[in-house]
């Protein structure tokens, strides 16, 4: 026999041994019989200090845990008060947007007034050392600081929309709410003009149209930045704790209600 002829069976050798095995699987998931879910039942497992303690788990996760404890518990400013959330004003609606204001001229972005969402500020600040984990509590996003331009028209539609919320947090502006509208309307101290267009220092969340604040859909410009909103703050806490200053917001009458 020729090597070629020889090469040949081996190859004819092989798909039927391949063919064979194929046709065998076949058979055997053909004939083999279909299962079906007869029902299912839900049950609660109560989860309690009862259960025993996984120590394998904690042993894994102990680590990690210690070293973000210390990281969270970081005491970064000291607080004179509990620092609470409030409409048409709140002394934690004066802090944030002022940290916004501050850092973000420091890091020499355009803009003329800061505003960020009411509903954005999670928790309060408490009297004392606030640490760390306080500040993510508050801000827990990941949302980041962009300026966005608006027409004069839009700029007095973003405030009406505040107004009509019952105020929201800004820095750089005054205005007074009557009836659910924004009068007496205040950018950087001088008053408001519908011919001119604004610059306004906000969250990404809030630039994008989120807590429907649609009128940012309307903007002429939008310029991004690498500062996440809670940064802002952390660095403005940090900058008032290295010059010895505790953290005691005013109320000082930048949103009034008629």
């Amino acid at each position: 026999m020729s090597k070629s002829a020889s090469q040949f069976s081996l190859r004819s050798l092989r798909q039927m041994m391949y063919s064979l095995i194929l046709v065998s699987l076949l058979c055997i998931t053909g004939c083999s019989p279909r299962l079906y879910q007869a029902g299912s039942a839900g049950r609660l497992y109560p989860i309690a200090d009862s259960l025993p303690t996984d120590t394998s788990l904690l042993a894994f996760y102990r680590p990690y845990k210690m070293k973000l404890d210390s990281q969270m518990n970081d005491v970064i400013a000291l607080s004179s008060s509990a620092i609470t959330r409030g409409k048409p004003e709140g002394r934690l609606n004066n802090l944030v947007t002022d940290a916004m204001f501050e850092v973000g001229k420091q890091h020499h972005l355009e803009f003329d007034f800061a505003h960020t969402n009411y509903f954005g500020l999670r928790s309060p600040l408490p009297a004392g050392k606030l640490k760390v984990f306080n500040i993510f509590e508050l801000m827990p996003f990941e949302n980041y600081l962009v300026t966005v331009t608006l027409d004069g028209q839009s700029t007095l539609d973003l405030f009406n929309y505040m107004a009509a919320g019952g105020g929201d947090p800004i820095s750089g502006a005054t205005y007074k709410i009557d009836n659910n509208q924004a009068v007496d309307i205040q950018i950087g101290g001088q008053p408001f003009n519908i011919n001119k267009q604004y610059i306004v220092l906000t969250s990404d969340y809030i630039a994008n149209g989120g807590d429907k604040a649609d009128v940012y859909k309307k903007a002429l410009k939008r310029v991004e930045s690498q500062i996440k909103q809670r940064d802002a703050l952390f660095e403005y806490l940090k900058e008032k704790n290295a010059a010895g200053t505790q953290v005691d917001p005013k109320l000082d009458g930048r949103i009034i209600k008629k």
